[in-house]
């Protein structure tokens, strides 16, 4: 599956979903918690939060991830590793989200482009896809 296509339906899961878990580590411990902002800018798949936030900090220490989304019947988890957007026009498509608008700056937002490494797709009934 090609990068657009794999973009594209990990966005349309999400959206149906609403929001999606992020995880990950601190001091060799799992840190999990909701977010609900994912976009694709110049075919990346961007996350943001403010970078005051512990994630932020975890993430740029250690950049592997994992993600889960699911509905009462199915679920994708991602893994791979979360960068951080330096990109002038990037962060500026990012601060133009009305969960951003106001709250952050350029200086306080935390914006990662994800390298996506394994994309599954799974369902109660047994389903399984490895889309990447």
């Amino acid at each position: 599956m090609g990068k657009e296509n794999l973009n594209k339906k990990i966005l349309d899961f999400i959206k149906e979903t609403g929001m999606f878990f992020y995880a990950t580590t601190e001091e060799g411990m799992p840190r999990v918690r909701p977010l609900g902002y994912i976009e694709e800018i110049k075919d990346e798949l961007i996350i943001a939060i403010s970078n005051t936030k512990d994630m932020a900090k975890q993430t740029l220490a250690k950049p592997d991830f994992e993600i889960c989304a699911s509905t009462p019947e199915k679920w994708l988890r991602i893994k791979g590793r979360a960068y951080p957007v330096s990109d002038k026009e990037i962060l500026s498509k990012v601060l133009e989200c009305p969960i951003f608008k106001g709250r952050l700056t350029e200086e306080t937002v935390g914006a990662f482009y994800l390298e996506l490494e394994k994309v599954e797709y799974f369902t109660l009934f047994g389903e399984y896809s490895c889309l990447k």
